[in-house]
């Protein structure tokens, strides 16, 4: 009797669930019966509910990938590929070249001086020191040493090494003096030549 009742009443709990069920799909069904319906009536095409219609399609048959432009290529400089420096006529580690200044600060410059280290390996007699010294009122503010050997040197052109260097000025306006000097290992400094350039802050 027991075993009856609640078979019973779990088919009843059973149907319960399956007509709560199906009513919630109802608006499916309602939108199924409408959507025949207004069909039927002329109102509504078939395709009115496509995702894309053929317009959309255009749209992205058209659709392409942007391509970023090929850089263009560095112009080449007004000298071409040889140092802007002649020299037809010059003697290595000679005077050839003048002093510039490179930068002017508040209180101190940059000179750069170029100097022939030779015009072809041939010129290169034994390894060396190239020596840069800024004077500024007679006194050494600022040095460069540069390393010259076989393996320093253009095989195929000059060579020219570039002393280079920053010196800090005591006054607004006055002369900056660039000694070069060459120094075999274990011999004593000997001095080439000198350049001299006039600043003003």
């Amino acid at each position: 009797m027991l075993t009856a009742l609640l078979f019973s009443v779990g088919s009843a709990f059973a149907q319960d669930a399956l007509a709560s069920n199906d009513d919630d799909f109802d608006f499916l069904r309602e939108g199924d019966e409408n959507a025949e319906l207004l069909a039927r009536e002329g109102q509504v095409r078939g395709d009115d509910f496509d995702l894309f219609d053929a317009e959309d399609g255009d749209d992205f048959g058209d659709f392409q990938l942007a391509v970023e432009p090929a850089p263009e290529p560095a112009p080449r400089s007004s000298t071409g590929r040889s140092l802007p420096y002649s020299v037809a006529g010059k003697s290595p580690l000679a005077g050839n070249y003048e002093a510039t200044l490179v930068h002017v600060d508040r209180d101190s410059v940059v000179v750069e001086l170029p100097v022939l280290v030779g015009r072809s390996p041939a010129d290169l007699q034994g390894s060396y020191w190239l020596i840069g010294e800024i004077h500024i009122d007679g006194m050494k503010v600022s040095e460069s040493r540069q390393l010259v050997t076989g393996a320093s040197l253009a095989q195929s052109g000059p060579t020219i090494a570039f002393v280079k260097l920053q010196a800090p000025v005591p006054s607004a306006s006055g002369q900056v003096e660039v000694r070069i000097t060459r120094q075999v290992d274990g011999g004593a400094p000997e001095a080439l030549f000198s350049k001299s350039v006039s600043y003003e802050l």
